[in-house]
């Protein structure tokens, strides 16, 4: 092992020993299915149909793009595929970007044609219309992109990261777009983020390629960017993601380093440099990074997909938790398909927790993993109605959603509105609270589960109590 390495080792090993009393961070077995093309890419992730569900859309490396329909509970229906034009490259982004209020797909890629970006306008039942093309000068070398409105006028915008060169296109609101200047940074992968508190949005973009690096754009309002701030001598960077890891208010970086096995975090000075990086151990060969409160505790979590390393050579997915001063646990392993590339967060079963899905290029395969701390809360009252002076008794159910043999532990608070009105002990994963305090009309409680070292904390439904 590299003095690199054991250094990188140590540190996670302390880490994880001073902080082993925290909340873990768990997910269930993969639920692998395929992805309906071949060797998917990209995944993006809404609510296509308003139905309350997360949906998946998944680009290939050839011309397809397949959309899965969530059922709400990690499962989705057989996808429809929808063919473009040009060949898909790069990724896919879902937001709306004609103002019909239905969730939009843009796809960016292409070839020789020129067209190097594709609108899909949702019609708000799951499907698409077919697609409309725009010429961009990165037609053919698009790989990623991310969303902002980067000239403050209020459209969303599109700044797309490619092969050598990266570019703005911006958005009119009505579902068209126009190129920005070209700039000179590789954009591998890119994240979006105020790094220099000025009001204006800023980019960061990975070049693993030409000279490795990743690059800092700052912006200054009007759709363009100041010269690119390099920062080199990184082994391969890859993924690449924003937050604020140490609660100081200012956008931190963590960036994959795919041959040092490691996730690269440097925290933010708030001027748009940031302070000397340090290095946590990922998986063998990290890809995509994002970040997220997988456990609900109020700190910012990593994870990397992880393309073939450390899983029996499958791959997986490796999850870093964080301490919250902007150092990171040892990270934990979870298995999915093969050659993990792409990996995105949403709550697939509707339980209130984080979970993950990731493409799988070799087995052309998307894994879901489910958050195995995740938690439903019932709430019910009886009786209700009530009358003016008489007894009421609140229940909270709290129940496992994907961990079932272990029954939740912990205090549930009893709130109206912002107000507590009690609280209760879970015993065998309920809780009890009984008051006559409510005056004449009617009441919206909620049941507040604090959580516990297993299981997530948790909001119920609102119940009204009406009281006559």
């Amino acid at each position: 092992m590299s003095a690199r390495a054991l250094k990188i080792a140590v540190l996670a090993v302390l880490l994880s020993s001073a902080f082993a009393g925290a909340r873990t961070i768990s997910f269930a077995s993969a639920k692998t299915f395929s992805s309906g093309v071949t060797n998917p890419g990209c995944v993006a992730v809404g609510d296509f149909n308003h139905d309350g569900r997360l949906d998946l859309a998944v680009t290939d490396h050839i011309n397809s793009i397949a959309v899965f329909l969530g059922k709400g509970d990690g499962t989705f229906s057989t996808p429809t595929l929808y063919t473009l034009d040009f060949k898909g490259e790069g990724c896919a982004a879902v937001a709306d970007f004609n103002g019909d209020h239905k969730l939009d797909l843009v796809v960016v890629g292409g070839d020789t044609s020129g067209h190097g970006l594709a609108l899909l306008t949702g019609k708000g039942d799951g499907t698409f219309n077919s697609p409309v093309y725009y010429t961009t000068t990165l037609a053919g070398s698009s790989l990623n992109l991310a969303l902002g409105d980067f000239n403050n006028d209020h459209n969303l915008d599109i700044f797309i990261g490619g092969d050598g060169s990266s570019e703005p296109v911006f958005g009119d609101g009505k579902g068209g777009f126009t190129e920005g200047q070209l700039q000179n940074a590789s954009g591998f992968k890119v994240t979006v983020g105020d790094f220099n508190g000025d009001g204006n949005l800023d980019v960061a973009c990975t070049n693993p390629i030409y000279m490795p690096s990743f690059a800092v754009l700052l912006g200054n309002g009007d759709g363009t960017f100041q010269a690119p701030q390099v920062f080199s001598g990184i082994n391969e960077p890859v993924g690449i993601t924003t937050a604020d890891f140490n609660h100081d208010k200012k956008l931190d970086l963590a960036v994959t380093v795919y041959n040092d096995a490691a996730v690269l975090v440097l925290l933010g000075n708030g001027d748009g440099t940031f302070k000397s990086g340090t290095e946590y151990i990922a998986g063998n060969f990290p890809g995509t990074v994002i970040s997220d409160d997988f456990n609900k505790d109020g700190e910012i979590d990593l994870a990397t997909s992880d393309f073939g390393g450390g899983l029996g050579g499958v791959g997986g997915v490796s999850v870093l938790l964080g301490n919250g001063d902007g150092s990171f646990q040892k990270p934990k392993n979870f298995a999915t398909g093969t050659n993990p590339t792409y990996l995105a967060a949403g709550d697939f079963n509707h339980d209130g927790s984080t979970d993950l899905v990731v493409t799988n290029d070799t087995d052309s395969t998307v894994s879901i993993l489910l958050n195995a701390a995740g938690t439903r809360v019932k709430l019910s009252s009886t009786p209700n109605p009530s009358n003016v002076g008489q007894l009421v008794t609140f229940t909270a159910t709290v129940a496992g959603t994907v961990t079932t043999s272990l029954t939740p532990t912990g205090t549930v608070v009893f709130k109206e509105g912002s107000n507590t009105i009690g609280s209760a002990s879970l015993s065998q994963g309920k809780a009890t609270f009984t008051t006559l305090t409510f005056a004449h009309g009617t009441h919206k409680i909620t049941a507040v589960y604090s959580g516990n070292w297993k299981f997530n904390p948790n909001v119920s439904s609102a119940l009204v109590q009406t009281v006559n």
